[in-house]
């Protein structure tokens, strides 16, 4: 019988369409958790659905402004303690449990160390105190009021605005970086154990304007985790000397490298020379133990590669690999210059009359180990190479949702011991 996934609960003062960068980090974990299967309902001030399996209950009581408790909210951000405020909590605090029924886990995104709703965060404090121990409460940390000086006028050491500067009961901390864990630690005591961090994201495949079908294969292979991504956008032709490339890819494997290399075109399978070829090619692959990381777009998807598709796969790649034994220009040559990529060419005239001099040229009296390894070298000084690699494998939203959302939804001790 399959376990049954936790139901999850994102609470913030609002969501899209409202804009705010908050407001889109929970909108990314909502789709993410919804995409993966998880029960997911969005708890709000203000909003509306950002995902079609993701349920937005709006609250009008967890409004910055504080909905029908505006009145007391703005009080209170005068440093007033108004004399409705114990009702509108317990309203509050009501209408809060009845949306948690069946809800497994609640992240809830800065409002319990932001003073925009104090009755909000006084209500919750409630809520998780009686309810603790059978729903995991986590404060998703941005912001904190008392750690920031422009927020002077909102620091009072009474109930309850000292609600901001304890660790709640009944309630798990994270942090979305270091300096963010620092404050933590500095304002409400607690050690970095009890903080831990879980970074915001960014989705990469938006950011770099991907196709389906480049954001297939950026997702499918993992290619936030490979070493280097080698691209060829050619037919699948005699001359364009695939084998050439077969071994070069072989080579990386063999040094170590976690590679991957898309060829975009496929063979015409109504020529018998080209079918002999690519059969030639296919036993290649297998000989060398390479079958994985040579991959024939036009072989996978059943549809051509269009021009917003290789212009996808130009900004997931590192290196533009052209082992062509003839051509009379080379215009992927130039794309791949604009695209900042490694160049790395079979040593023909029209290619040295295109190169740049960053390009590495395969000469006759070269082996593949030694290219293999003239690439590892020249990809190695650069940084802007390595650290566009670090931003996806860290902070692209499908690391940062198994490494670290995932545990806490599915094994919250395992975070918080």
């Amino acid at each position: 019988m399959a376990v049954k996934k936790p139901s999850v609960a994102i609470l913030h003062y609002s969501c899209p369409p409202v804009i705010g960068g908050v407001e889109f980090i929970i909108e990314a974990h909502a789709q993410l958790l919804a995409e993966a299967g998880f029960r997911t309902r969005m708890l709000v001030g203000k909003g509306g659905q950002v995902h079609p399996k993701a349920r937005t209950v709006v609250i009008p009581e967890l409004a910055s402004d504080g909905g029908p408790h505006a009145a007391i909210v703005k009080a209170l951000n005068k440093g007033n303690v108004p004399d409705g405020l114990e009702a509108a909590v317990k309203q509050t605090a009501a209408r809060i449990s009845r949306a948690l029924n069946g809800v497994d886990v609640c992240m809830m995104h800065n409002v319990l160390t932001m003073h925009f709703n104090l009755v909000l965060t006084a209500a919750l404090a409630r809520v998780m105190e009686r309810r603790g121990d059978t729903i995991t409460f986590v404060a998703w940390t941005h912001d904190l009021t008392f750690h920031e000086p422009v927020y002077s006028m909102h620091q009072h050491d009474c109930y309850p605005w000292n609600l901001m500067k304890q660790a709640l009961p009944g309630c798990h901390y994270c942090a979305i970086s270091d300096e963010r864990q620092k404050h933590i630690g500095e304002t409400l005591g607690l050690p970095p154990a009890q903080a831990p961090v879980i970074p915001d994201g960014i989705d990469v495949s938006r950011q770099l304007g991907l196709t389906d079908m480049a954001r297939d294969m950026y997702r499918g292979e993992n290619l936030a985790e490979k070493d280097i991504v080698l691209l060829t956008p050619a037919r699948v032709l005699r001359r364009k000397n695939i084998e050439l490339g077969i071994e070069i890819v072989a080579a990386l494997k063999r040094a170590g490298q976690n590679v991957r290399w898309f060829i975009t075109g496929a063979p015409d399978p109504h020529n018998p020379d080209l079918a002999k070829y690519w059969s030639m090619l296919n036993g290649m692959r297998r000989r060398l133990k390479v079958q994985k990381e040579i991959i024939f777009l036009g072989e996978r998807f059943d549809r051509p590669v269009t021009d917003d598709d290789l212009r996808g796969m130009f900004r997931l790649a590192d290196c533009l690999l052209f082992p062509s034994k003839r051509e009379g220009f080379g215009l992927p040559v130039l794309e791949g210059g604009l695209a900042r990529l490694l160049l790395i060419m079979n040593d023909i005239p029209v290619f040295r009359e295109l190169i740049g001099g960053d390009a590495i040229l395969i000469r006759k009296n070269k082996s593949a180990d030694e290219v293999a390894a003239q690439v590892i070298k020249r990809l190695g000084k650069r940084t802007e190479i390595a650290y566009r690699k670090h931003v996806m494998a860290n902070y692209g939203w499908e690391g940062v949702f198994k490494k670290h959302i995932l545990p806490v939804v599915t094994k919250p001790r395992s975070i918080w011991k």
